[in-house]
């Protein structure tokens, strides 16, 4: 059996989406909130034990991997994509399964309203 944890992280980023026809072609930001669903079995044994991972173990991974790097930041300068949520949301999966976290969701609103799900 499989257990799924999620947990919301936040960082505040600005973006240009250069050839799109409405509004988001102006320079802008976001307070964006992302969530990362990551499943596994239950660990079995040590301080850990009855978890699919310690909240800090993973937000440490998060935040190594995408908060510390991308929070306060012109996102266009740091992929070589269009920054729309659905393609942030992606990179965002990706770089976390590199970091051998066992990822299976992430979701990440660019808005209150609006957001963009990844998942396996």
């Amino acid at each position: 059996m499989k257990t799924s944890i999620t947990k919301s992280f936040f960082f505040e980023g600005a973006h240009q989406l250069k050839n799109h026809s409405g509004k988001c072609a102006n320079l802008h930001g976001h307070s964006y909130r992302f969530d990362v669903t990551v499943t596994g079995p239950l660990i079995t044994s040590g301080s850990s034990e009855g978890m699919v991972i310690d909240f800090a173990d993973l937000s440490k991974k998060v935040n190594d991997e995408i908060v510390d790097k991308w929070d306060h930041h012109f996102l266009n300068d740091l992929v070589t994509f269009p920054t729309t949520a659905e393609n942030l949301a992606q990179e965002i999966f990706n770089r976390l399964k590199k970091t051998g976290l066992n990822v299976v969701k992430v979701s990440l609103w660019e808005t209150a309203k609006a957001y963009a799900t990844v998942q396996e």
